[in-house]
């Protein structure tokens, strides 16, 4: 009877730390996700700024670790079968960068960025419709063979005299912003390829949470208003991913390079500029990325506890078992 009965305590007892580690586990997630009312606040915030949300907002914002990457290293022979369709190439050297010349086309080497020329190819996009040029653009990526990683969805662009058609990296569902292939695409072909890739190594460092995405717009608020931008900025869309932070050397001594996470902001219609501090950065005409370190004062605690929760649970459960 008395061991029916200490039965009985023990499983109520673990019935109760189960609730209480699901609840602890419940408020942590909540941390990782914006309110209503925050939604609300940094939306009347932009609009009194000039600034127009034509997107929604990235709500949950699971923790991330670093993405160390590293230098690539090319042969002749790989490049020349990737952009020259195997036909041979001379080859020099001056400042940093290696020049493959083919007869109509050029590669020019510089670390982790190439760019791909030719002359072959007229400016003028005719009839051309974006469905086709991203068709000429994906036919490339697919015939890499994954030799530069793989990548996500186009992003395109219509030019003067062509498309614009962009691809970024992809790691495990996550995109790789320091990656990216950046076609400019006519009637008669591919006349340009610009690209930068960095070999991913893997995570490195302990998962940290991440500051809201109102944050960072509120960083990108306060950085354009500071430069000579015009008065109103039309947000098309805001993602999260890596882009470039620092470089160390590893364990084993390869040099080492850390991605970190990033919120990347898509603007509508802008010209490029250039944050004043170089932290914040107009590109491609676009594109502002806002690294994390220029908010740190407002990251909020780390990293792991959902996961050690998650543990408890199932060794609770695993107990309950033994019990019963």
């Amino acid at each position: 009877m008395e061991w029916s009965n200490a039965k009985k305590f023990v499983i109520v007892l673990l019935v109760l730390l189960n609730v209480l580690l699901a609840g602890l586990n419940y408020n942590q997630n909540r941390e990782n996700t914006m309110t209503a009312t925050q939604e609300r606040s940094i939306f009347e915030v932009l609009s009194r700024n000039g600034i127009t949300m034509y997107t929604d907002l990235l709500t949950e914002h699971p923790p991330m670790s670093r993405l160390a990457v590293e230098l690539p290293s090319y042969n002749k022979e790989t490049l020349e079968r990737l952009f020259f369709g195997s036909a041979r190439t001379t080859v020099s050297t001056k400042g940093g960068e290696t020049v493959y010349q083919g007869k109509q086309s050029s590669l020019t080497m510089s670390g982790a960025r190439g760019v791909w020329e030719t002359k072959a190819v007229k400016s003028g996009k005719g009839e051309m419709t974006k469905t086709e040029a991203l068709r000429e653009a994906q036919k490339f990526i697919d015939n890499t063979e994954h030799f530069f990683g793989s990548y996500g969805d186009a992003i395109i662009a219509e030019e003067s005299d062509g498309f614009r058609v962009n691809f970024f990296g992809q790691y495990k569902r996550e995109k790789v912003f320091a990656n990216y292939f950046s076609f400019f695409v006519t009637a008669d072909g591919i006349q340009n390829i610009t690209f930068n890739y960095y070999p991913v190594r893997g995570y490195t460092g302990e998962k940290q949470d991440l500051s809201y995405a109102d944050e960072a717009l509120l960083a990108f608020m306060r950085e354009w208003k500071k430069g000579e931008h015009a008065e109103e900025a039309t947000i098309d869309r805001m993602e999260l991913g890596y882009a470039r932070m620092e470089s160390n050397t590893a364990a084993d001594g390869v040099a080492s390079i850390n991605l970190e996470p990033c919120y990347r902001i898509y603007l509508m219609d802008e010209e490029i500029k250039k944050g004043s501090n170089g932290r914040i950065i107009m590109k491609m005409n676009s594109v502002t990325d806002v690294h994390l370190s220029d908010f740190k004062s407002v990251k909020r605690k780390a990293v792991n506890q959902p996961k050690r929760d998650v543990h408890c649970l199932i060794l609770l459960n695993f107990l309950q078992c033994l019990f019963v």
